[in-house]
């Protein structure tokens, strides 16, 4: 039988299949936007990932002259120019983090493709991305509106996240799965993330779930977890 997919993941897929290729994915963290990302429907296509801190430079986008370990110095390309090269999928983590001057070369590097092109700065070489070069940004945020127009401006799509993706679930105890689909969503401090539940799950096992939930949650937010899971209450307000 087909597994059914709740909505934003089924608009996710209907959307990279009808070959819209800058998508932003925004929402709940722990739902599964980086696992889609990554994985679906990448058409055998190179993934490079990106994770935007404060700390991030444009050399770790672009790429930088490293030592080679024979006194000399060798170009190696970042994630955004390998992407660029192979025609394949540039997937950016939390970009609302990044800095500044790093969004700016974000922005260049996600431009339209007839557009876009890089110069290196030593070789003069031109790059450009290759035919069928994607990108999907992921974000925490909980609005679209906290994010620079020109971001959005540049990503005709963004799709909420607004329920974890079933195979988020799958390794789950079967006892654990329900609970994790709502409890990973709804208000903020109520909210427990997909990768406390698998914590929890593997925790339980040998610690049993009172100190399992203790250890995750303090002594209070243990026992509220606990009384929680056993009520079905999970993710209800």
């Amino acid at each position: 039988m087909e597994e059914l997919l709740p909505q934003c993941w089924d608009d996710l897929a209907a959307t990279i299949g009808a070959g819209i290729d800058r998508i932003i994915l925004f929402g709940p963290p722990g739902t599964g936007k980086t696992y889609a990302a990554l994985r679906w429907q990448t058409n055998e296509r190179p993934v490079e990932r990106l994770i935007c801190t404060e700390d991030l430079t444009a050399a770790d986008v672009t790429g930088a002259w490293l030592p080679n370990g024979t006194g000399g110095w060798q170009w190696q390309d970042g994630p955004a120019l390998r992407a660029w090269r192979s025609g394949g999928r540039l997937v950016v983590d939390e970009v609302d983090r990044a800095s500044g001057d790093v969004l700016s070369l974000l922005l260049a590097m996600a431009d339209s493709d007839g557009s876009s092109q890089w110069h290196h700065p030593t070789t003069g070489e031109v790059v450009r991305p290759a035919i069928g070069f994607n990108v999907i940004m992921t974000t925490n945020l909980e609005e679209m509106a906290l994010l620079p127009d020109a971001l959005r401006d540049r990503f005709p799509i963004a799709i909420r996240i607004n329920a974890p993706h079933p195979s988020a679930v799958r390794s789950l105890s079967d006892d654990l799965k329900p609970a994790a689909m709502h409890g990973s969503m709804g208000e903020s401090g109520r909210r427990v993330s997909l990768r406390k539940f698998y914590a929890f799950d593997q925790l339980r096992r040998t610690l049993g779930p009172t100190r399992a939930s203790e250890l995750l949650f303090g002594a209070q937010g243990g026992a509220d977890f606990i009384d929680a899971l056993r009520v079905g209450a999970m993710g209800r307000s």
